[in-house]
């Protein structure tokens, strides 16, 4: 089987081929939706993995696919080695990308404008599709449960301004304005109740996704389905803690959402687990006694993840939380567009103001972070899809820690938040991240080897 990189096909060809059926190999011989997973999830996030497996069979498109990616994956990335040597069995990667492809030529440094899976809001590029499904299958191969996460609401990866983009609610213009100059906190408090409620986004989010769930139908080692990375409701009504026109909260308007995508989900996976993807942001308090963590609500989000669960119309599965609770870190660079930006990465502000910022007290709010969100999900069923450490050189200097030095911390931090978090009965806890070959984080990134200290077989 050859790479073919020049063959697309358009939403409309999608929809009349009836059940996405001319997608050829990629949507024959379906096996059964995926059946509850009984053992704990240790799991690693790999969010650019779909990008950089594109890359590898862009760099051989005469090869055949599925051995370049497994190459890649195995070998290069040591995938393989990580199964072998760890705990570590669960993979939680982002299942498309749609970056403007027609930003590629203004960027300066465009190495992550590429495998985008809808060109356009019409056109599918297939090649995409078929990277995707053959680095599902190298995955389920190595026996690696799957947790894809269908869309992004974050300005990378195309994110929610891309569909208000393809609505003709904001221009491609303004999109790389967002992306480049920093404005997309800008544009979210714009708009972002217009991706929630206009019926034409909902309509092309649905098109979109299908293809990719007909790619998941296929590997019974589909755990958990997040249907977006993060999402969040925050508009100047949330901030003030306001009703929109309609006499709907912010957080409500999003539940509803979220949940329509549950339901249409549900009819393509009826067995694998639905999530949000959310970060565990709360409307109202928890019941617990808090020393730590701020124990009030975080409506300016507009997202709650207990109204989302526990609606009476609810058709997710199961709960999901982020957690980053650390200090200020911060890292001055060039973004892709070439201009200088300052990246801050913390979550400060939840500290009880009467506690010295520390460490220590960061340790203890995270650890107040799990108990007070396991306490909301009732009997439902939860994971922590992102768990990520990360500390600044010292007060005045906020870079991050050389990473020799900030791994011995992250060791025994990790170690005890994912015991803590099994105990009060999350099914699985993913770490952020596994650093890839082009793709690194400088505030979470870990190698193999990192990684499997932490989590040792």
């Amino acid at each position: 089987m050859t790479f073919d990189f020049y063959m697309n096909l358009t939403r409309r060809q999608l929809i009349q081929s009836g059940s996405y059926a001319a997608m050829g190999a990629i949507a024959t011989h379906l096996l059964p939706a995926n059946s509850a997973v009984s053992e704990p999830l240790y799991g690693i996030n790999t969010f650019y993995l779909l990008t950089e497996s594109y890359r590898k069979a862009k760099e051989n498109p005469q090869a055949n696919l599925r051995q370049t990616i497994r190459k890649y994956l195995q070998d290069e990335l040591g995938l393989a080695r990580l199964r072998d040597r760890s705990k570590i069995n669960a993979i939680r990667f982002l299942a498309g990308n749609n970056y403007p492809s027609t930003l590629v030529q203004k960027a300066n440094r465009p190495f992550h404008f590429d495998a985008i899976l809808w060109t356009t809001a019409e056109q599918m590029d297939r090649r995409v599709l078929e990277v995707l499904d053959a680095m599902m299958q190298s995955l389920a191969e190595m026996k690696f449960y799957l947790v894809p996460v269908l869309a992004n609401y974050w300005i990378e990866y195309g994110g929610i301004l891309r569909y208000l983009e393809w609505v003709n609610k904001i221009d491609r213009e303004e999109w790389f304005n967002a992306y480049c100059n920093r404005k997309d906190e800008e544009y979210y408090l714009k708009y972002s109740l217009d991706f929630y409620t206009s019926p034409a986004i909902e309509e092309l989010f649905q098109t979109h996704i299908q293809p990719v769930l007909q790619v998941c139908r296929k590997y019974s080692q589909v755990a958990i389905l997040d249907i977006m990375n993060e999402p969040r409701g925050k508009n100047r009504y949330s901030i003030e803690d306001k009703k929109v026109p309609g006499n709907l909260y912010s957080y409500q308007i999003v539940a509803n959402w979220l949940n329509r995508q549950a339901r249409f989900i549900k009819t393509k996976l009826p067995k694998t687990n639905i999530t949000t993807g959310e970060e565990g942001w709360l409307n109202s308090p928890v019941e617990l006694q808090l020393s730590y963590l701020k124990n009030e609500s975080q409506y300016y989000e507009g997202i709650d993840f207990k109204t989302n669960l526990f609606a009476p119309n609810s058709a997710l599965s199961m709960g999901s939380i982020h957690m980053y609770t650390h200090e200020l870190v911060e890292l001055s660079k060039p973004n892709d567009c070439g201009r200088q930006f300052r990246d801050r990465r913390d979550w400060d502000y939840l500290l009880q103001p009467d506690k010295p910022q520390t460490p220590e007290s960061y340790i203890k709010m995270g650890e107040e972070w799990i108990k007070s969100r396991a306490s909301v999900f009732g009997n439902k069923p939860w994971y922590i899809g992102e768990m990520g450490w990360c500390r600044g050189q010292s007060e005045t200097d906020r870079s991050p820690l050389p990473a020799t030095v900030l791994q011995k911390e992250r060791m025994p931090i990790y170690r005890n938040w994912a015991e803590q978090a099994f105990t009060l009965g999350a099914k699985g806890v993913f770490l952020w991240e596994l650093a890839g070959i082009t793709h690194r984080d400088e505030f979470y990134g870990m190698n193999l080897n990192q990684i499997t200290e932490i989590f040792p077989r």
